[in-house]
């Protein structure tokens, strides 16, 4: 029997301007899982470089990245039109009740900086 558990957090970018310059900087203490572009939009998917035990502890570690950005890049972050931090946990059947918490200091932070927040539930194996 599997069991719940968290798995990451993926910072998920969609922007209709460049953002090479963000993702170079993220790129710095992250690890780039996707950088698409078209003559449409850009897209980055983008997680946590650290040993991550916790979302909230992933949001401040990716937070902590993106306030170190560069001017350039802080200019491109404010361009995406999808700022998203996706919580991504396996499924499973135990324990009977399993929860993460943010802090609120944590949702403070990503409300600061214009980003929100998304859940992914993947299947038990």
């Amino acid at each position: 029997m599997s069991e719940i558990q968290f798995l990451n957090v993926d910072l998920e970018l969609e922007s209709k301007h460049d953002i090479s310059a963000l993702v170079s900087d993220l790129k710095k203490d992250a690890v780039i899982l996707h950088y698409d572009k078209d003559e449409y939009r850009q897209l980055a998917r983008i997680e946590a470089n650290a040993d991550v035990i916790s979302p909230d502890k992933a949001i401040n570690h990716l937070c902590e990245l993106i306030e170190s950005c560069t001017k350039a890049g802080l200019k491109q972050w404010l361009s995406c039109t999808k700022r998203t931090f996706d919580i991504g946990f396996n499924s499973g059947a135990s324990p009977k009740c399993y929860s993460q918490a943010l802090h609120a200091d944590t949702l403070l932070r990503i409300s600061a900086i214009g980003a929100g927040i998304e859940i992914t539930l993947y299947p038990a194996e």
